[in-house]
């Protein structure tokens, strides 16, 4: 009896090499009343502030014209309520937030949206720049839309038939949403794994059940990466990671691109618009817009590519907001807070702030996240040069 008592409390001898270094206890603590959300609340402040205590690379070649393809799973387990109201009411509210951030940061950068249900993908939305025109097709998903099961494979061979013809220069990348925890794929997924990394297009998979086995090995094999979330506010956290522009390979491409600067000015004449397929409602004169300055068809936003000549149409505005990545402003060291307030929104400082290691300017938390996420200056910085001068 002594040997059995022992066998339960140890359990059985292949479990062993599961539980190795898997300790969940030290990593969530339940509370009082059994609840684990104070420990998943914590993990996550400690990734936020350990992510804003590192400096992000600089000097490195990053692809800042990016072709990005959202794989989404619209499938039944979508309706799931494992995160109120729903999974699917919690994926698009943080991919509205991430579509807006996705293009303040990557101006020149177009991206796509693929739906996968019932094992069949479709392409929602094809290769933009437009981000009311992505926001508005996020918005128009419903739950009875969800239907049938996952196809990893069909979802990310349809954004890999979208992606291939695309030059080399050119940073290609899929970004899969998934909720499923199993995929029903027709073939031999592996195949297509060394397709996509043939052509030099990277994978990252946002899972919002649990790892998988195959899309770990995706991102592995292409170079990207695999994230579990915890809760809506991690949700938000790590689709925010994806917004920045990953490195390339040295050995890519580094052709010229040629690039035009149409001015935003009213159209005198009444002509269709080339981004919204010749609707009638967009052939009115006398509304501003964009013409191409080679062929001189007619756009309502930028930056785009011309449909007809295919040049790029940017404005000298986004192409230098893109190139912010290259020289990124360097992270801030934590500090123990002095009385006074913030120098940027002037409000009292909290309990630990911000300070710039080059000009020592102190701010609070919230706007340490605006300087780094979105403004990239540092206001303090320009005031000690000029002092200098």
């Amino acid at each position: 009896m002594n040997r059995m008592d022992e066998e339960e409390g140890n359990g059985y001898t292949w479990e062993s090499a599961y539980a190795e270094g898997l300790n969940i206890g030290s990593v969530l603590e339940e509370d009082d009343l059994g609840s684990v959300e104070k420990s998943i609340a914590k993990a996550i402040f400690e990734a936020k502030r350990n992510r804003r205590l590192t400096d992000r690379p600089s000097d490195v070649r990053l692809g800042i014209m990016r072709y990005v393809f959202l794989v989404f799973d619209f499938s039944k387990t979508m309706t799931e309520k494992a995160m109120l109201p729903t999974r699917l009411n919690v994926a698009l509210q943080v991919l509205d937030n991430y579509v807006s951030k996705f293009f303040e940061q990557n101006p020149i950068s177009q991206l796509g949206i693929i739906l996968v249900k019932d094992r069949k993908a479709e392409k929602f939305v094809s290769l933009t720049g437009n981000q009311r025109l992505l926001k508005e097709a996020l918005a128009s998903l419903t739950e009875t839309g969800c239907e049938g099961e996952f196809s990893l494979q069909n979802g990310l061979r349809l954004a890999y038939n979208n992606l291939k013809d695309f030059p080399s220069h050119c940073s290609k990348e899929i970004l899969v949403v998934a909720s499923s925890i199993s995929t029903c794929d027709p073939s031999d997924i592996l195949e297509l794994f060394d397709s996509i990394k043939r052509e030099n297009i990277k994978c990252f998979v946002v899972h919002m059940t649990g790892e998988m086995y195959v899309c770990k090995r995706l991102c592995a094999m292409t170079g990207g990466r695999h994230d579990v979330i915890l809760d809506q506010g991690h949700f938000d956290m790590i689709m925010t990671d994806h917004v920045h522009p990953p490195k390339v390979n040295k050995e890519l491409d580094g052709n010229l691109v040629r690039m035009g600067f149409p001015p935003h000015e009213v159209i005198r004449t009444a002509m269709f618009c080339a981004c919204h397929k010749g609707e009638m409602a967009d052939i009115r004169a006398g509304e501003r817009g964009y013409r191409c300055p080679q062929c001189r068809a007619r756009y309502c936003q930028i930056p785009t590519e011309c449909k007809v000549c295919k040049l790029v149409l940017v404005s000298a505005p986004q192409l230098a907001r893109a190139s912010q990545h290259f020289r990124p402003l360097r992270a801030f060291a934590e500090i123990d807070t002095p009385e006074g307030k913030c120098f940027t929104c002037s409000r009292d400082l909290d309990a630990r702030s911000f300070s710039c290691k080059r000009c020592s300017t102190i701010v609070c938390v919230d706007c340490d996240i605006l300087l780094h996420e979105s403004m990239g200056i540092c206001p303090g910085c320009p005031l000690v040069l000029h002092e200098d001068d």
